[in-house]
């Protein structure tokens, strides 16, 4: 399978949004469905700088097994949807339209979604191979001119999905971007933060006696308790004395202690 992706050179269909143009945007979508079917081990190339004529010769003398031409539409600024076109219903080209409008259609805004034969597209005429001609979307919409600019990636996905499909390749999903990786990190690793200091928050534990007298909300509670047991011997920690001693007790413990206390069991 040789792939021909063919953007728009139409430099003077502007965006009604983002200071920008249809050749722009879809020569930018044809680079990126290049590297995604190159991923998944499919012959593909595009022509970024040549004439509509000069990428249909192209294309020929390359041995196209597909003409992919990629555009844009317009008509009233109100009508959304993506159109594909063929040379003609029922035949290779059709097959492969549709495998391409199944996986591109789903993401994109507008519901007039089509295929229909235009035999008189010059891309549809003149090219050796079946020609796919995709009108993402209008770019005379604004919502969906906005939308083409933001998902150019995945548009091209889409495009070299529907393809692979055609043809029985399977498709491989495309690896995380770096900063999407790194993204990714600083979610667990605020995640694992707030893990800590929910556990913390449930599950307060006391190293040392100075960590009770550090509680500045619960000290006045628990230390006259303690105090007292240490004082009667009762409570000796781990290892060393006054502010240092080693008592490595849970919050839940201490307060234990302190019900105990209030109920008379260390004496009066």
């Amino acid at each position: 399978m040789k792939i021909y992706l063919s953007p728009s050179d139409q430099t003077g269909n502007l965006y009604a949004v983002g200071n920008t143009n249809e050749a722009e945007q879809c020569r930018q979508i044809c680079a990126l469905a290049v590297k995604a079917l190159e991923r998944q081990g499919v012959e593909a190339m595009t022509n970024l700088t040549a004439s509509m004529k000069e990428r249909v010769k192209e294309s020929d003398e390359w041995g196209a097994t597909v003409h992919v031409a990629v555009h844009t539409n317009a008509y009233n600024g109100k009508v959304a949807g993506t159109r594909i076109f063929c040379y003609e219903l029922g035949g290779e080209g059709h097959r492969i339209c549709m495998s391409v409008m199944a996986r591109l259609a789903p993401i994109t805004p507008g519901i007039s979604d089509g295929i229909s034969a235009r035999p008189e597209l010059y891309e549809c005429r003149e090219a050796n191979a079946p020609t796919v001609y995709i009108e993402i979307g209008f770019h005379d919409n604004p919502e969906e001119a906005q939308w083409i600019i933001d998902h150019k990636p995945e548009i091209a996905e889409k495009i070299a999905h529907g393809l692979c499909d055609a043809f029985g390749v399977e498709y491989a999903e495309p690896d995380a971007e770096p900063d999407e990786i790194e993204e990714l990190k600083q979610r667990v690793a605020k995640l694992q933060k707030t893990v800590e200091q929910l556990t913390q928050a449930v599950c307060k534990r006391y190293h040392s006696f100075g960590d009770v007298r550090a509680d500045e909300d619960n000290a006045e509670f628990y230390l006259p308790t303690l105090e007292r047991l240490i004082e009667q011997g009762h409570l000796k920690g781990k290892a060393g004395d006054g502010d240092d001693m080693i008592l490595d007790l849970s919050e839940d413990a201490v307060r234990m202690l302190v019900v105990m206390d209030r109920a008379g069991v260390f004496g009066k």
